[in-house]
């Protein structure tokens, strides 16, 4: 990204549910609680179901405890 914010990819994570501001996604064997709102490009999933890339801070994967 341009403003110098390392990313980070998950790949084959699952949305189990989004609603609200919230995506509860299954990265590998965890379940997190993501925002909405600090999901990066270049992510790929949107709604319950879906399955495929998540973009995140890096900062962000840490709180989560995915990095």
């Amino acid at each position: 990204m341009m403003d110098g914010t390392t990313r980070v990819e998950f790949n084959d994570v699952e949305v189990l549910d989004a609603g609200g501001l919230l995506l509860t996604c299954r990265v590998s064997d965890q379940i997190v609680l993501v925002p909405r709102l600090r999901v990066l490009p270049g992510t790929t999933i949107r709604r319950s179901g879906d399955r495929g890339r998540l973009v995140l801070e890096q900062d962000l994967a840490r709180e989560l405890g995915l990095a």
